[in-house]
């Protein structure tokens, strides 16, 4: 408990942990004081993917959303050490998301290795459930013949029946499939992205099991 308020506090100081006291629309342009694409990590815990991504891709930036500040903790003060100017982590619940970002302002969203809250009487918690598809339709840039990297979700699992959820619940809510694998590594050529590997993923892997991958696009609607 000790070591947790320590980090409490630390994070209080850290320039790049965003926590309101209530949900409010932040200008991230502002905050990373460009317009580069802003992709989000959503329960990014240490934010393993976050700074995968970023060190990968430094012309965008990257925001880490998660509740936990002792995990996001970690994963700042590395951001920091190592002087990542293009990551920052927001300390929320998901279902406040909209609250924070602009609409259509989000380029991809990632997912990986969320609980799987496998009971049926948990299903609404599902990151991948309606009523978050909901919120990421409406934060999310739309995906267009010019630039497929827009409007992008991405989800790693190792959970099949979140898999397989997830591939029906994004069809029935109008979003479409444009990448599925139920075992990324016996993939050739796999793109560098998807082998990063967070904390989680490791054990996985020991474990010897397989890794799944979805991807799908926002759609514009008839109606915009």
């Amino acid at each position: 408990m000790k070591n947790k308020l320590k980090k409490f506090a630390e994070i209080k100081i850290f320039s790049n942990v965003l926590q309101p006291v209530k949900p409010e629309l932040i200008d991230w342009k502002k905050h990373f004081g460009n317009n580069n694409p802003i992709i989000l990590e959503l329960a990014c815990g240490h934010g393993d993917y976050t700074l995968g991504l970023a060190k990968m891709y430094p012309n965008k930036n990257f925001i880490g959303v998660d509740i936990k500040g002792a995990r996001i903790w970690k994963g700042a003060k590395t951001a920091l050490e190592e002087k990542l100017n293009n990551i920052a982590f927001l300390r929320t619940q998901i279902q406040f998301l909209d609250k924070y970002m602009k609409k259509r302002s989000i380029s991809e969203i990632w997912i990986t290795f969320p609980d799987p809250y496998p009971k049926k009487c948990h299903t609404k918690n599902r990151l991948t459930s309606p009523r978050f598809l909901e919120i990421y339709k409406k934060i999310l840039k739309f995906t267009s013949a010019t630039d497929g990297t827009n409007g992008i979700i991405h989800l790693k699992t190792d959970d099949l029946n979140l898999f397989n959820y997830s591939v029906e619940t994004v069809i029935s809510e109008g979003f479409k499939i444009k990448k599925i694998n139920n075992n990324i590594y016996e993939q050739n050529n796999l793109p560098p992205e998807l082998e990063i590997k967070t904390f989680y993923e490791k054990q996985h892997l020991k474990n010897n099991k397989q890794i799944h991958y979805l991807q799908i696009k926002n759609k514009i609607p008839h109606h915009e």
